[in-house]
């Protein structure tokens, strides 16, 4: 009897190692690694954009990252209407927000910026939302990517 307890616990184990291998490669495989999105420095995801941080008056913001083929950092902040105006014109000269093309974003306004050359940090292009609150304030989406 004795011998069956033993023969029974040297067949299970490398059968459970060999199933929880098999479970561990099923789920790697089948994960979409185009939606894992991990919390992210938001020094890190303003440089990737060339810029040295968040905007002046920035409050409230959380950063994202989703690497694997491309690099999308996302900044979510609030700041003063002013605020985020002198931003602009300091970090993005020349760039107008706008109500058009904002589909699939809930914005009040937005812009598209295409860097050329594209930033030492790696991003490619940059993408503004902006949603006003009503105390001339502004809730920021600011998305910076390589294509």
């Amino acid at each position: 009897m004795r011998r069956k307890w033993v023969l029974a616990a040297v067949v299970a184990f490398p059968m459970a190692f060999v199933g929880w291998i098999a479970w561990t490669v099923i789920t790697a495989l089948t994960a979409d690694p185009m939606t894992q999105v991990e919390a992210a420095s938001c020094d890190d995801a303003m440089h990737y954009a060339d810029q040295d941080g968040l905007p002046k008056g920035a409050q409230d913001a959380k950063c994202t990252v989703r690497a694997w083929l491309d690099t999308d950092y996302q900044a979510r902040f609030t700041i003063t209407r002013t605020d985020l105006d002198a931003w602009l014109k300091e970090a993005y000269p020349g760039t107008r927000l706008t109500s058009e093309n904002c589909s699939g974003t809930p914005a009040d306004v937005c812009a598209h910026i295409d860097l050329h050359p594209e930033a030492e940090g790696g991003a490619m292009a940059v993408d503004i939302a902006v949603q006003y609150g009503k105390d001339s304030t502004a809730v920021v989406d600011f998305s910076a990517y390589d294509v």
